[in-house]
């Protein structure tokens, strides 16, 4: 197995469990995929200043891996550690979620419902369809009905309002 840009030449043990288990399970290891200069492959920094290790990982599916646009170390941040913080630019589409076309809402012709005489006439059917109604247990089930019954009414007497031509 070899390892692209790595930060130390030789791997301790706990270096080689990390690859044996990202092999094992068809992983990658990000962090040592992209080329950059040695300050931003470190992770750790010993307190005096001698000894530079690569500790931190980003570990992925290797199906995944094309999200993953760069790994590197920040070492702006000051955290008052000797670890600097690991930062990955990922690369993520979002699905697109398709929405219901809502039915247009009807256009009532608006010539008949300025007539005082369509309007009288309106009132009077609408009246007679609600005067009628038996009282329902369901809430929602009335309120359907009422609203069934002005939109019928108002088909009957206002008319929908036809297309209007486009300007061209």
């Amino acid at each position: 197995m070899t390892v692209q840009h790595t930060l130390n030449e030789e791997t301790n043990r706990n270096g080689e469990l990390l690859c044996e288990f990202a092999y094992a399970n068809s992983m990658i290891v990000m962090s040592t995929n992209f080329q950059h200069k040695r300050i931003h492959k470190i992770t750790w920094l010993s307190p005096d200043q001698n000894t530079a290790s690569n500790i931190y990982h980003i570990i992925i599916n290797a199906n995944t891996k094309g999200v993953i646009e760069d790994v590197r170390s920040m070492r702006g941040p000051n955290i008052d550690l000797d670890h600097f913080l690991v930062k990955a630019i990922i690369k993520q589409k979002l699905s697109v979620i398709h929405k219901k076309k809502l039915k247009p809402a009807l256009k009532w012709n608006k010539i008949n419902l300025r007539n005082p005489s369509k309007l009288k006439e309106y009132r009077s059917l609408l009246h007679n369809q609600l005067v009628n109604v038996a009282p329902k247990q369901e809430i929602d089930a009335e309120w359907e009905w009422i609203n069934i019954a002005i939109v019928d009414a108002a088909r009957e007497v206002i008319q929908a309002q036809g297309k209007s031509p486009r300007n061209e």
